[in-house]
């Protein structure tokens, strides 16, 4: 290894492995020596996460050696370096790289989608980054990661200073000493700022005593000031302001909000169809901010059509005017999305085409797509009353509402609204895997299957019932059996739950509700009740059992989140899920690992797996991370996430198993979260593990940590382990057959 190799590679101690090729042009061979060493390289650093690489001169061994660099850095989960001898030349081999690789058809798909250049850092030496998804840092023995060069200038009054130097080194930002992890990176989040440029002084004093550091200059700035009004003459509209910006098919009585920029003090005014002007109102006065709402009015539908605009001098100033002067000039301008009137009147029938639509109770943006309403399977018929943008409403009952994505529909032909089913009947009975309650319910309907906690008694027990809606319906049933052979199911009574809907109640009695599956018929719903796997002995409670476990995100897109060192969630996912399974199968259980390697899975594609697996329990594995704009040491903790009920208990067990292991902070039990895999997975119990955050530095050093992950996957294992030894031991002794291979 060349010296400057060496000696870049021991200063950093960050590198496993390292390999120095000093070969130029004189040394081409359609299979060089080099190369052999490459790929020999290559193999040895195959379970290492660091590896360095130098060269000097240029020809086919640096791109045959960009070429292996680019491979290893399609696996996220290591750190390449090259090391160039100047900056010319780094820069010359980039350009050179790019232009090789793109113009040969068998690699054109290794090309990432941004070569990205990163120079500097080390006494006689450039350093070059070569990343695929996502930029590498070019790590010496100090390198600050933000804020970058390109994001200091700022309007906010504090700025977060992240870096990494070598782990055992001692860090101070600011003149504030900051603690250093074992991966070497350090963070102070607050960093105070006046007006103007401030000098940010980082330091590090490296475990040999050598102390290297840099000052950043960041300016702050003052906010950008809001844009000015358009000039009064001539008269100008603002297009880009114009509301609405996406389309609206609405029924009478509705609102339209109006907006628009243009020039101030003028007479605005806007319409829409052959309809009345109406005036909007600027505020504030000489602003140039013009708002206002249009009601929909009219006894039959009218197709879309766009806003239309008008601009025009107030009658003020109309009336100063000369006569001899030419009448004054109007503008028009018109939206860009348009707006439909929809009369209640006109049945619009669609039906789901996809595999299934997810229906939300609102158009509110937030996490995942919002609280879920129910999932409809396709063929579900359902009246659209309504549209706004890419969203459906959709009328499920007389008093309720939710809504759909447009491309999970298609309308159904014109006709009148078909005739409302009624349940007359209902049943109930025991089988060998739990009980079955049957609605007989024709398909093209939309029903809802939710459980319900106690609002007394254990929670540790699980739900106190299960309940079936129907949407479209009224009280009917006067036949409910419920006959002997049920094992979970006290009774089952019906009672409306609002205009047009009704609830069948199965209240729940002898062993708790481990999950439910409903089967879909042409005439019927069959919603099966599962009972708690049986445990062969208290002392080996996993003996037998299932656990179908998934180690979240995964593929060469979706990353997850990424930390300070760019190791990707999906690799600590995968770390974990790996340990965890190996933690089940020590202690008797049967695993199914449902992302295999570094597979691209949908989220539909997982929770498909789960359910055809037939497991016990499903675990989902995560990190957490959250916007550094706020700080990045502000997410801490773990914690557990659940969307049914029935499985709280479980993720209350799991979590304070991971308090005690790991003494992180307390995220708590998260209902009602909306992950697809965990929604829609609903035989078992199902819990999303968020191990910790990997946007904290503190908590990421822990999470890259084999060993604080091992206890993690313990704590989780002996979380299991508690919740089956609490359930009442008649229970854990029923009949159970798996429903999957």
């Amino acid at each position: 290894m060349n010296d400057l190799a060496f000696k870049l590679a021991s200063d950093a101690r960050l590198f496993t492995h390292a390999l120095w090729i000093d070969q130029g042009l004189d040394k081409l061979a359609p299979l060089s020596d080099v190369e052999i060493d490459m790929l020999e390289f290559m193999a040895n650093v195959k379970a290492n996460r660091r590896c360095v690489l130098g060269f000097r001169g240029i020809g086919k061994t640096h791109i045959v050696s960009a070429l292996c660099c680019y491979r290893l850095l399609r696996d996220p989960n290591r750190e390449i370096l090259l090391i160039s001898k100047s900056q010319p030349e780094a820069k010359k081999t980039l350009g050179l790289i790019r232009k090789w690789i793109g113009s040969v058809p068998f690699l054109r798909h290794l090309v990432p989608s941004a070569l990205r250049c990163r120079l500097g850092g080390f006494p006689r030496a450039a350093l070059l980054a070569l990343c695929g998804l996502a930029p590498l840092a070019a790590w010496a023995s100090l390198a600050v990661i933000a804020p970058a060069e390109d994001a200091r200038r700022t309007p906010r009054d504090v700025v977060h200073v992240l870096g990494r130097t070598v782990p055992g080194a001692t860090a101070q930002v600011a003149g504030v000493a900051v603690p250093v992890q074992t991966t070497g990176v350090f963070v102070r989040d607050g960093v105070p700022l006046v007006a103007g440029t401030n000098a940010v002084p980082v330091q590090v004093m490296l475990p040999d005593g050598r102390v290297l550091s840099e000052t950043l200059q960041i300016e702050r700035v003052a906010p950008p000031p809001p844009p000015p009004p358009l000039p009064a003459k001539p008269l100008q509209i603002d297009a880009a302001s114009l509301l609405p910006r996406q389309p609206l098919r609405l029924p009478p009585g509705e609102w339209v909000e109006l907006a628009m920029r243009a020039s101030p003090g003028q007479l605005a005014e806007a319409r829409l169809h052959d309809g009345p002007w109406q005036r909007l109102v600027e505020s504030p006065a000489g602003s140039g901010q013009y708002r206002g709402r249009l009601k929909l009015a009219g006894p039959n539908d009218r197709p879309d059509a766009a806003v239309t605009y008008r601009l025009s001098p107030p009658a003020n100033a109309r009336a100063s005017r000369p006569a001899s002067r030419a009448a004054p000039r109007r503008v028009e301008a018109q939206s860009p999305a348009s707006v439909a009137l929809w009369h209640p009147d006109t049945v619009r029938r669609v039906q789901v085409t996809a595999e299934q639509a997810d229906l939300t109770w609102g158009l509110h943006e937030v996490r995942l797509g919002g609280p879920n309403v129910a999932e409809v399977p396709r063929g579900t018929a359902l009246q659209a009353v309504a549209q706004v943008g890419d969203r459906l409403r959709l009328q499920l009952a007389d008093d309720l509402v939710a809504y759909g994505p447009v491309a999970a529909f298609e309308p159904l032909p014109p006709g009148l609204a078909p005739r409302r089913p009624v349940v007359t009947t209902a049943s109930v009975e025991g089988g060998p895997e739990g009980d079955v309650i049957t609605l007989p319910w024709p398909a093209p309907w939309p029903y809802a299957v939710r459980a319900v906690m106690p609002v007394e008694g254990d929670p540790r027990l699980g739900p106190a019932a299960l309940e079936v809606e129907l949407f479209g319906t009224h009280p009917a049933a006067t036949w409910i059996t419920h006959r002997s052979s049920r094992q979970l199911v006290r009774e089952v009574n019906v009672h409306p739950s609002g205009a047009g809907r009704v609830v069948f109640r199965a209240v729940l009695g002898g062993p708790p509700l481990w999950g439910w599956q409903v089967e879909r018929t042409p005439q019927a719903l069959r919603i099966r009740l599962r009972p708690p796997p049986p445990s062969a002995a208290t002392e080996a409670p996993l003996r037998g059992l299932t656990v179908a476990v998934e180690a979240g995100h995964g593929g060469p897109e979706n990353l997850g989140a990424v930390g300070a060192t760019r190791v990707p969630e999906k690799d600590v996912n995968r770390w974990t899920a790996d340990a965890l399974m190996a933690e089940l199968q020590a202690a008797g259980a049967r695993v199914v690992d449902i992302r295999v390697g570094d597979e691209a899975l949908t989220l539909g594609e997982r929770a498909a797996r789960v359910t055809a697996s037939g497991a016990d329990v499903f675990i989902s594995i995560h990190a957490n991370a959250v916007d550094p704009a706020g700080g990045y040491l502000r997410g801490a903790g773990t914690g557990m996430f659940v969307k049914h009920s029935s499985s709280q208990p479980l993720a209350e067990a799991l979590q304070q198993r991971m308090l005690q292991a790991t003494g992180l902070p307390d995220l708590g039990v998260i209902g009602n979260f909306n992950y697809a895999p965990i929604r829609r997975v609903t035989a078992m119990p199902s819990v999303l593990v968020e191990l910790a955050y990997l946007s904290n530095p503190v908590e990421e050093a822990l999470l890259l940590d084999p060993a604080v992950r091992q206890r993690m996957v313990r704590a989780l294992r002996d979380g299991l382990e508690d919740h089956l030894r609490q359930l009442p031991q008649p229970a854990r002794q029923l009949p159970h057959r798996r429903t999957g291979p």
